[in-house]
């Protein structure tokens, strides 16, 4: 029988790389504690910093972890302050943009309609704080003496996938690709500054992923063509890539159990800090120095180190404090359950199963545990 977190991880990419062990880091754990005593930010203020001399900041996430949300609600107000008027999300489709700008402008928040924008972009993301990315967008444009064109924008990134398209989801299009042309049409062509919130493959920029075939354990090559890689292609410099902290994929494969990233220095490293959140940067810094010798990300790439893989980095607790995202109340619906099940038979999912899920227990079935994907990496 299936388990229901393959639907989720749809957005997470099917690509992957054969492994190189990368040389020792150059970088000591003195160099990496006083850089961080010299140069330490909040989450929220080194995001905000990056746009004195960046225009399009990509922040990539690992999914459904419930600070990382958290983090984007709390920097929706900051962004607006400071003048950048758009966030750009994976998690809705763009042909629903219409449908965002309309709640985002009526005189209250119809949390009805956030609640079908967000399913109709899956029917199995019904999370509250995913939501709620809506919902502050729609708080800051309802401040006191908010001028009409100074609003703020969320603008949904997302081709419409249809698992049961014949021929597949994305039979006509590639998602990164499409997610890229938005950014230039919404936003790049107006001048205007974003900050671009997707799954962390998505977000990468000058690193490019691994594509392996480990059944065959053969690098295939090397993916230029990711919504980031795009961007930063184009405009280069403007473009900033930051890494919410999350497991890496083992090097053994996409199924095998998840590695702490950097051989697990950063979790070391901020243990002493008692794990309180902050934002460094990874290039030009003792921390992008730091290599990996047993995840994929480091395959094909003889000398990985982290400033190959991002621009920069937040931390924002222990894998031991990690807490799952909220289930939204009535997210499924009487009237739209049986498109949710046709769905899930699309996905491959078997009958008695499919069957299993009820009105009643739609929550408790789509639920996941965050927690548990990252349990092996907790030290006791």
């Amino acid at each position: 029988m299936k388990k229901i977190s393959t639907i989720f991880t749809f957005v997470l990419s099917i690509l992957i790389i054969g492994c190189n062990t990368p040389q020792k880091s150059k970088s000591t754990e003195n160099d990496l504690v006083e850089y961080l005593k010299s140069n330490w930010q909040t989450p929220e203020d080194y995001v905000i910093k990056k746009f004195k001399n960046h225009d399009y900041v990509f922040i990539g996430e690992y999914h459904r972890i419930k600070h990382d949300v958290d983090l984007i609600l709390k920097l929706i107000p900051q962004l607006h302050e400071n003048g950048i008027k758009n966030l750009a999300i994976e998690f809705g489709n763009y042909e629903d943009q219409y449908l965002v700008d309309s709640l985002l402008n009526l005189p209250y928040f119809d949390r009805n309609l956030a609640k079908q924008i967000i399913f109709n972009s899956s029917p199995f993301w019904g999370f509250a704080e995913y939501i709620d990315i809506y919902r502050v967008a729609w708080e800051v444009n309802h401040t006191d003496d908010l001028n009409v064109n100074n609003r703020f924008r969320v603008v949904n990134l997302g081709a419409v996938y249809d698992p049961c398209k014949e021929g597949g989801a994305w039979r006509d299009l590639d998602p990164d690709i499409f997610m890229a042309d938005v950014i230039f049409k919404e936003i790049i062509s107006k001048n205007e500054k974003a900050l671009i919130y997707s799954g962390n493959h998505h977000a990468f920029t000058k690193y490019h992923q691994p594509l392996y075939d480990f059944e065959k354990d053969s690098l295939v090559g090397l993916n230029n063509t990711r919504m980031g890689n795009i961007i930063y292609d184009s405009l280069k410099t403007k473009v900033f890539n930051i890494y919410l902290h999350a497991a890496w994929v083992s090097n053994k494969g996409w199924d095998e159990k998840s590695v702490l990233p950097v051989n697990g220095v950063i979790d070391s490293i901020m243990a002493i800090f008692n794990n309180k959140p902050v934002g460094f940067d990874a290039i030009n810094s003792p921390f992008g120095k730091l290599t990996s010798n047993n995840s994929y990300y480091a395959m094909g790439y003889p000398e990985f180190t982290l400033d190959q893989y991002c621009d920069g980095y937040i931390f924002q607790n222990s894998f031991a404090n990690y807490k799952p995202i909220t289930m939204e109340d009535s997210f499924i619906t009487l009237e739209n359950l049986p498109l949710v099940k046709k769905k899930m038979e699309c996905n491959g999912h078997e009958k008695e199963y499919i069957e299993s899920l009820t009105l009643e227990n739609a929550n408790e079935f789509f639920f996941e545990d965050i927690r548990n994907h990252f349990k092996h990496l907790i030290k006791e």
